[in-house]
């Protein structure tokens, strides 16, 4: 009775263990970059080094903190915005696996006080620098936000200002002629930045690649079986837009640490147009050789308790 129930419960304990071997942890090795801000509230958006919103978290007890996969697309810049400041950038250094990367941030009040109007800018670019000119200086200067605006309370009776200049890594630098604003007025600037690397082709169109992994990567795999554009699973999705006379794309590939890579067939969108395609990611199964070995410790151990009895 008594070699029953040892071998009863060492098929317990063996079936928890191999449980436990295929319940293994989802995702991929992460480290975390640590935002440091002195302005409670304050919103801080962490980009990739494809200039797209990866996170966006409130500064909070001076701080907000990102998770971020060493194997994902990297993360290059932090933006932090908040009202009645001016809206800053620092550069972001990817993290190790349970490493931290600590990235201070000073936010630089707006003036208050006199009479003041109003230059808003526009750009297609995320944290593109900024520097407003008076008299062959700088006379303010920030860093665009999310949506790639920046706004500043310029003194009507000041020195005038009388140009802005746009500027960001992978872009051509922009100079725009720019008027004082009145009073209370707000003048706004639009500037589209151009790439120092363009894609050739024309229109675009947009392939949405659904998953189930945050910051799993997404690779377009055009017909010629080369990578034609990338993208990074946030907030469910990766939205990727496509050059409809470049060379086509065929594929997408999504791909994560601790999970099989998925591939999935995608048409090209036309004009405006956005296609949807899911390719869902399946946890990697524990290996069988890791099965076996608990196997063999499961019999040495029913074995022992048998002979004890």
């Amino acid at each position: 009775m008594k070699k029953t129930s040892y071998l009863f419960i060492a098929l317990i304990v063996l079936f928890l263990f191999a449980g436990a071997a295929s319940a293994q942890t989802i995702g991929g090795d992460k480290g975390v970059v640590q935002v440091t801000c002195d302005v409670n509230g304050a919103s801080a958006s962490l980009i990739s080094i494809n200039g797209d919103v990866v996170e966006t978290k409130t500064i909070t007890n001076g701080m907000a903190e990102f998770y971020v996969y060493t194997t994902g697309t990297p993360v290059n810049q932090v933006i932090v915005s908040a009202d009645g400041y001016y809206t800053a950038s620092a550069s972001v250094s990817v993290p190790a696996a349970g490493e931290t990367t600590v990235v201070p941030v000073t936010l630089e009040a707006k003036p208050v006080g006199g009479d003041r109007g109003f230059l808003q800018v526009n750009t297609n670019v995320i944290g593109a620098k900024v520097d407003v000119m008076s008299s062959g200086s700088v006379g303010y200067s920030g860093y665009t936000d999310v949506d790639g605006k920046i706004q500043f309370a310029v003194y009507t009776t000041g020195t005038p200002i009388n140009s802005v200049v746009v500027s960001a890594p992978g872009w051509v630098t922009q100079t725009v002629t720019v008027s004082v604003p009145a009073k209370g007025q707000t003048e706004i600037v639009n500037i589209e930045m151009v790439s120092t690397n363009p894609i050739i082709g024309g229109d675009q169109g947009v392939i949405s690649v659904t998953s189930n992994v945050e910051g799993a990567k997404v690779e377009l795999i055009s017909i010629s079986g080369s990578v034609g554009y990338t993208g990074t699973i946030s907030n469910g999705k990766a939205d990727i837009a496509v050059f409809t006379t470049g060379t086509p794309v065929n594929q997408a590939r999504v791909s994560a640490t601790g999970y099989q890579t998925a591939t999935v067939g995608v048409i090209m969108p036309s004009k405006g147009e956005t296609l949807t395609f899911n390719a869902p990611l399946n946890a990697t199964p524990a290996s069988p050789m890791g099965f076996a070995i608990l196997g063999l410790l499961g019999v040495i151990g029913v074995v022992a308790l048998v002979r004890r009895d």
